[in-house]
């Protein structure tokens, strides 16, 4: 026979459809955004995994001043290191020898031809002759007779010999000489010397390209910057998101960020180097994920610089000129950080020595795991899951308080007939699988529709969000177990556990106890006292004691609620914040960065500019000591890029202590804040290409907000760095800097770099951010529908009472919303506070995944709307519950009356 039971869970589910849909609807939107980001990163990570190997993402590069040789490409790929000093000492021989030559043969012309004039004149003044006229005819007869022959026996001479071969080996010795003074800078510059040296053999291919300027509107203004590459390069190559690739020389396809951001559309014509291009394609390079100009560029900008593919013709056709640039794969691959920086330390010296021998300038190497432009991207959306996982444990919280208190209402509603049901003789253990069955098959159809709309909508949602701010591949679905687990798994057993102590919990009473409603656990003593108030505040009152747990889960929810609303409106308040004060976080209005310290004839790199002030600069790695819960997620994941200033002493840019002991230093308020150091603390930073650490006591703090960095005297960064006694890396200043050339200068540090961090995370995040407000308002209608159904649901028999009496629908209306009404109104404003100074906790996580560090702001407007909209959600609410009171039938108070 059947179990009646089963039929009922149908009608269960129909009758309080309500409810369940909001639950379902609730669910399905919470599984299938956090379902749809795990999918949609995990795709995307893919993605951009199978195209580094399909689409052949470089192990490096490195640009020659003239285009390579093949003998050149062939010495290199070897990876040996070439005899620079034997090169240098053999080609300063050759110049020495034609300088000594050249000197030798001049002497040696002007002794033999003052020798026979001497001889001709004394030859002359024997004879008596003494017309010059007829000396100087003399001198040039034996001159064209003898000249030759005297040349010749002069060049024959021992005294000849003797002289010449001092000549050479004085210059051969000044060669050397010469060359070993500049041999020992380069070798100590380059650890040329290095007895652990082993060859790193590559292959190498060609990667040319030019930087033209780009006109998209055509109004004879650049608008950005672009990078043109040719179609037909065999490495780093692109996939297209939309269109083509270019076919005629006319013909262009543009970066689909830098398209989208300003605009620019396929078929489009627009000016690159001043000739019209039509646009056929819109694509993503491999190893432009993001769009980094410059590898030490603060933050990418897909506004003011783009990446280009032409035709071989339409490269051509392009007047600036070509950068040669090279890419290299390894032959054998490394593995791990360490042994990158190995490989292409090594290489580098191959690099540099090969340069020098085959006389062609080195102008640029990046190995790809120094590269920004591809590693940027990658790294930011692997981060990305402590976001998701945060809000899936939110989802599970709020399941948990939803269903227990939907299971205990729903007991307490039918404690009679579970009475009855009991002394009839179904045991507990049906019972319980009966009142378990509803949740279960909610919590599935719930968690199967979230599933299938987060592998099918919601992920599209997370992909965009990523083509909003990165320049990153199509991609396809992959499948993400963790997904599963962590969005219908562990929410559907924590469900089950959870009612499954409710359910066995209360009933734990026996059968009379539910017949006569009398679920209480602990006998009633006393009347709790109310205060002398009207009748009705008095009702209001007692209704609010009545619902004690049901408010308190109305408090939990509209705190978090707040607390995300805070959130929504607070981090693009804190990005335009943060922008705002741009300027007054810098040392001074320009802080340049240069390439190397000297120009290419050896000279120091040295301005007229008085107000500029020299600086030293490292960066290392701090390890970040966080939970397991924080640990590993994030673009900084589990350590925090720490930029190392040595500063000249007596400095008006950066002002530290005047004596400061080895291993001293000051650090900026924002490493200050974000990790809660203080004066007397200690802290160690590594190195994250070596294994090596240095480990610091604070002595004060730099009011600094503008990064994470550290500050010393510059005499102790060159002892603890082991730097030469003199260097430096860049240059402090309030003026531009005019007189050092371009090329030596790697980046310049000034207000639009910070205020483009802002600009491009607002435009990245900004448009979700407002996504979330309107997500939110309806997440706060829901939970306030569920709570106040609940709460008016207990009370069905006492309003229907109040019709009895006499009560009007707005009467009773105010007497059981009212109560509701005061405690949302005045938890809001309390949630707000308690919101507000929670997320400033949540932040401060929430930046501690993140490079870099900025305070949390919320302007007043944004404060007000963060109130009025879970006002706006509970005002819809209010109309629902006044509809449902209405609809409550006059019978409903003769039903059940014992």
């Amino acid at each position: 026979m059947k179990n009646p039971l089963i039929k009922r869970i149908p009608k269960e589910l129909v009758g309080d459809w309500q409810k369940y849909l909001v639950i379902v609807v609730f669910m399905v939107l919470m599984i299938g955004f956090v379902s749809g980001m795990s999918v949609g990163r995990d795709s995307m990570l893919a993605a951009i995994n199978t195209g580094k190997i399909t689409l052949k993402l470089e192990d490096g590069s490195f640009e020659f001043k003239n285009k390579a040789s093949e003998e050149l490409i062939g010495a290199i790929e070897k990876g040996d290191m070439a005899d620079v000093r034997e090169y240098l000492i053999n080609k300063g021989y050759e110049e020495a020898d034609e300088e000594v030559a050249k000197a030798i043969d001049e002497e040696l012309e002007k002794q033999v031809t003052e020798g026979i004039e001497t001889a001709v004149r004394a030859q002359c003044e024997a004879y008596g002759i003494t017309d010059e006229d007829m000396i100087q005819s003399q001198i040039d007869t034996f001159m064209e007779e003898n000249y030759e022959d005297a040349l010749e026996e002069a060049r024959n001479s021992d005294e000849f010999k003797e002289a010449v071969s001092d000549a050479y080996k004085e210059a051969h010795e000044e060669v050397v000489k010469a060359v070993d003074e500049k041999w020992d800078e380069t070798v100590e510059e380059y650890n040329l010397d290095d007895p652990d040296f082993s060859p790193v053999k590559v292959t190498v291919y060609e990667h040319f390209f030019k930087n033209e300027d780009e006109d998209f509107d055509k109004d004879g203004v650049k608008d950005a910057a672009v990078r043109v590459f040719k179609s037909t390069d065999e490495v780093d190559k692109a996939s297209f998101n939309e269109g083509r690739a270019p076919e005629k020389d006319n013909e262009i396809a543009i970066d689909r960020m830098h398209a989208s951001n300003v605009g620019i559309k396929i078929g489009d014509t627009i000016l690159v180097g001043g000739k019209e291009f039509e646009v056929v394609g819109l694509l993503s390079y491999i190893n432009y994920t993001s769009l980094h100009e410059n590898n030490n560029d603060l933050m990418f900008d897909a506004f003011g610089f783009n990446v280009a593919m032409v035709t071989p013709e339409g490269f051509d056709s392009l007047r600036t000129r070509t950068h040669y640039s090279y890419a290299y794969f390894y032959d054998v691959k490394p593995s791990g950080k360490v042994a990158q920086a190995d490989y292409a330390d090594k290489f580098l010296k191959a690099l540099i020595t090969q340069s020098v021998v085959f006389d062609n300038d080195l102008e640029d190497f990046l190995p790809e795991c120094y590269r920004q432009a591809s590693n940027f991207a990658p790294s930011d959306v692997e981060g990305d899951a402590a976001g998701t996982e945060i809000l899936c444990y939110i989802l599970i919280a709020v399941i948990a308080f939803i269903f227990a208190i939907t299971i205990s209402n729903t007991i307490d509603k039918e404690a009679s007939v579970i009475g009855t049901m009991r002394a009839s003789g179904y045991t507990k253990g049906e019972l319980i699988f009966h009142y378990l069955s509803t949740p279960v098959v909610v919590t599935l159809i719930g968690a199967a529709i979230g599933n299938i709309l987060g592998y099918t909508w919601f992920k599209e949602v997370a992909v965009n969000i990523y083509f909003e701010t990165y320049s990153l591949p199509n991609c396809g679905v992959v499948w993400s177990p963790v997904a599963l687990v962590k969005t219908t798994v562990i929410p559907l057993s924590l469900m089950f556990l959870i009612n499954l102590f409710v359910i066995v919990r209360k009933l734990q009473l026996s059968p009379l106890k539910f017949l006569r409603h009398d679920l209480r656990r602990t006998k009633r003593t006393k009347a709790r006292r109310i205060p002398a108030w009207s009748f009705m505040n008095r009702f209001r009152l007692r209704i609010l004691f009545q619902n004690i747990p049901n408010y308190a889960i109305l408090i939990f929810g509209i705190v978090f609620v707040e607390v995300m609303l805070c959130f929504a409106f607070g981090l693009p308040d804190s990005l335009n914040h943060y922008g705002d004060r741009a300027p007054d976080m810098l040392f001074a209005k320009y802080q340049y960065m240069l390439a190397g310290t000297k120009d290419d004839d050896g000279n120091e790199l040295v301005t007229a500019n008085e107000d500029a002030e020299k600086f030293n600069s490292t960066s290392l790695l701090y390890e970040k000591n966080v939970t397991s819960f924080i640990k590993g997620r994030g673009s900084g994941g589990t350590t925090e890029a720490v930029t190392v200033y040595g500063i000249e002493d007596g400095s008006k840019y950066v002002v530290i202590g005047a004596e400061l002991n080895d291993g001293e230093v000051y650090i900026s308020s924002a490493f200050k804040d974000k990790f809660g150091f203080d004066t007397g603390d200690k802290i160690t930073l590594s190195e994250e290409f070596a294994n090596k650490s240095y480990e610091f006591t604070v002595s004060g703090i730099v009011d600094y907000e503008g990064g994470i960095a550290v500050f010393m005297p510059n005499d102790n960064f060159i002892s603890v760095f082991d730097k030469k006694e003199g260097s430096f890396t860049g240059y402090f200043s309030n003026e531009e800097i005019t007189d050092i050339d371009e090329k030596y200068i790697a980046t310049v540090i000034d207000k639009d770099d910070i205020v483009k961090v802002t600009t491009q995370l607002m435009h990245s995040m900004g448009g979700f951010m407002v996504v979330a407000q309107y997500v939110l308002l309806v997440l706060s209608a829901a939970l306030i529908f569920l709570l106040t159904k609940i709460i008016i649901e207990r009370n069905e028999h006492s309003i229907s009472m109040v019709k009895i009496l006499g009560f009007k629908n707005s009467e009773i209306s105010a007497l059981y919303m009212i109560p509701t009404a005061f405690i949302v109104l005045l938890f809001t404003l309390l949630g707000f506070g308690a919101g507000y100074v929670i997320l400033i906790y949540v932040f401060r996580a929430f930046m501690l995944q993140m490079d870099g560090w900025f305070t949390f702001y919320m302007s007043t407007k944004s404060m007000a709307m963060s109130i009025v909209y879970m006002l706006v959600g509970y005002a819809a609410v209010s109309v629902i519950d006044f509809i449902r009171i209405k609809k409550i039938p006059m019978d409903e108070a003769l039903k059940n009356v014992e």
